[in-house]
């Protein structure tokens, strides 16, 4: 078996632990990209890109609003050395 397998494998047995409330949202993006377009990812793959394309500063950042629920933060470049829509 290749990474890629063996981390589609472990992405696929996480969605199938997860209380379905943390999956809605991905099922939901899911329907509406099949609408749009006629063909979608799925579930589990759509996690699997949700998962790989969180940054440390995102991270941190949902961490902060949800668990801390910090209202001023500082602002930081993202991975590129840039700041995004939401440092503005």
């Amino acid at each position: 078996m290749s990474a890629n397998t063996d981390t589609a494998d472990a992405v696929a047995e996480l969605v199938k632990q997860l209380p379905p409330h943390l999956t809605e949202n991905f099922e939901k993006a899911d329907q509406q990209l099949r609408q749009f377009y006629g063909t979608a990812p799925g579930v589990t793959n759509l996690l699997r890109m949700w998962l790989a394309c969180g940054s440390p500063s995102q991270i941190r950042s949902e961490f902060e609003s949800a668990v801390l629920d910090i209202k001023r933060r500082q602002s930081s470049p993202h991975a590129e050395g840039g700041f995004d829509e939401d440092d503005l």
